[in-house]
């Protein structure tokens, strides 16, 4: 595999690996690599022969008091997963700049309304940051493929807008959440808690499963949600919001939509947010 850490090394990478035949896909991380960002990376090889994984805590994404310096960073141990899963290049930037070595080219990309709704709504300018960045490693690698995980359902739907407008020739895939034992979706936050709270963050998947259940047999959106809500109050959770809509994330009008839906939830433990989703 190899590791560039500049621009320049990864323009070299990039030439090199344009010699291989086939399509390039983009995997985009922040590291503490777990099974969820490494079934990317084997989703990435199904639909391409050449990947490329990026390592960047991108300072656009966080707000103000977020956990920008605490968020984990275990390079050492998120290499050998890569190496271990055959990656081509890791582009690790070993400062901003090179990221954003054209800052007088940096173009803000705006999220939209969409972008101030569900997470947007209690991370003020999060999903400009998000999309921001990840323009820039669209234009700078120029992928085929780019592959995101459906935990982070809004931001997705966000890119795939995004993509759709300035490269339309890339194709955006979704992979499917990956969890543990007790249903809580994979995350590198997950790394904040005890192995109580991450017992207590499973009630979060299991009032994402009820919501459906409840809703498949006639009960109102309104009343499944209450219910979803008062279930997670039970359980010393509190909800950011909870919500249903349709998959791409539209407010349902009531009775005249019958394709498919999403329930979508966030809570809070402590000062950490756990978010998740089932599509049905």
């Amino acid at each position: 595999m190899i590791i560039a850490k500049s621009k320049e090394e990864l323009d070299k990478a990039l030439k090199q690996l344009s010699l291989k035949p086939g399509k390039l896909a983009l995997i985009p991380t922040m590291g503490n690599l777990h099974e969820g960002h490494l079934s990317l990376i084997k989703m990435a090889k199904l639909h391409s022969t050449k990947t490329i994984t990026t390592i960047f805590v991108n300072p656009l994404q966080f707000g103000k008091n977020e956990d920008f310096n605490e968020y984990p960073r275990t390079i050492e141990t998120d290499v050998e997963k890569l190496k271990n899963e055959n990656c081509d290049v890791l582009f690790i930037p070993k400062n901003k700049n090179e990221m954003f070595y054209e800052k007088e080219k940096l173009k803000k990309i705006e999220s939209g309304e969409l972008g101030k709704e569900l997470c947007g709504k209690i991370r003020p300018d999060h999903f400009d940051g998000v999309l921001t960045v990840v323009y820039r490693m669209f234009y700078i690698i120029n992928p085929d493929i780019a592959i995101f995980g459906a935990k982070d359902y809004q931001q997705q739907i966000l890119v795939k807008r995004m993509a759709k407008t300035y490269f339309p020739h890339l194709e955006i895939l979704t992979a499917p959440i990956i969890r543990s034992s007790n249903g809580i979706a994979l995350s590198s936050r997950n790394s904040y808690l005890s192995s109580d709270e991450l017992e207590l963050a499973s009630n979060l998947f299991k009032s994402l499963r009820q919501s459906i259940s409840l809703y498949q047999n006639g009960i109102s959106e309104e009343e499944v949600i209450k219910k979803a809500k008062d279930f997670l109050i039970s359980k010393n959770l509190i909800p950011d919001y909870f919500e249903l809509r349709d998959d791409i994330l539209n407010k349902i009008e009531k009775g005249t939509y019958n394709g498919k839906k999403i329930f979508l939830g966030s809570v809070k433990i402590g000062k950490t947010t756990i978010i998740d989703n089932i599509e049905f």
